[in-house]
């Protein structure tokens, strides 16, 4: 069994050499189905909404449900809101996706016991979000 893993480890030990230090796996691109919902998503949302979904799709890879708790998801974000605090930020993030419709969260369970199991969806296209001008309009109000 260990003898599967030696090409894979010698790959990571050759990427490693050539880099000069490790990169973590939330640094790599989310890959399989979760990639084309990735690459939709970060048109339609801000920032915030766009590292969570990083990391969802990168969690999903060729399904489209993952159960995560909140701490790891917060922690493979990894970025701080105003206050200092991780969690708020993926929070809001999560929130952002719901809301457009690209996300659907189910927590089942309370406190340590709880398990979120989020879900990716084909959202809306908004074009506030998308920076998209109706060119009707815009020559309307200027005339």
């Amino acid at each position: 069994m260990l003898e599967d893993l030696f090409p894979k480890i010698e790959e990571n030990r050759i990427r490693l050499r050539k880099r000069g230090y490790a990169l973590a796996a939330e640094h790599y691109p989310p890959t399989g189905q979760a990639a084309q919902w990735y690459a939709d998503v970060i048109q339609c949302v801000p920032r915030s909404g766009q590292l969570v979904a990083k990391q969802l799709a990168r969690l999903c890879g060729d399904d489209s449900r993952v159960t995560v708790p909140w701490r790891s998801l917060a922690d493979a974000v990894g970025v701080r809101d105003s206050a200092g605090r991780e969690r708020a930020y993926t929070e809001r993030g999560v929130q952002v996706l719901v809301e457009s419709g690209w996300l659907t969260v189910e927590t089942i369970g309370v406190k340590r016991g709880a398990k979120t199991t989020f879900s990716l969806k084909p959202g809306d296209r908004a074009t506030e979000w998308l920076g998209w001008i109706d060119a009707d309009d815009w020559l309307d109000d200027v005339a």
